[in-house]
């Protein structure tokens, strides 16, 4: 990773701290890693996604699990 930049954005404090005790985390800075790291999961693994329905075929998809 490059360089790091600083970033500020306006959250209601109530949804913040909402958002903190349903994740148990203790501090703002845990919060925002912990939802960057969940958003690149989501993005990683839906690239996945697209790149194994394209190469599957019909015969290797297991109607149970539609």
């Amino acid at each position: 990773m490059g360089v790091s930049k600083a970033l500020t954005v306006r959250v209601p404090a109530a949804r913040l701290r909402k958002l903190m005790r349903a994740r148990r985390v203790a501090t703002q800075s845990e919060l925002i890693n912990r939802l960057l790291a969940e958003e690149e999961e989501r993005i990683r693994s839906h690239v996945v996604l697209r790149e194994t329905a394209a190469s599957a075929r019909a015969s290797e998809v297991d109607d149970r699990l539609l």
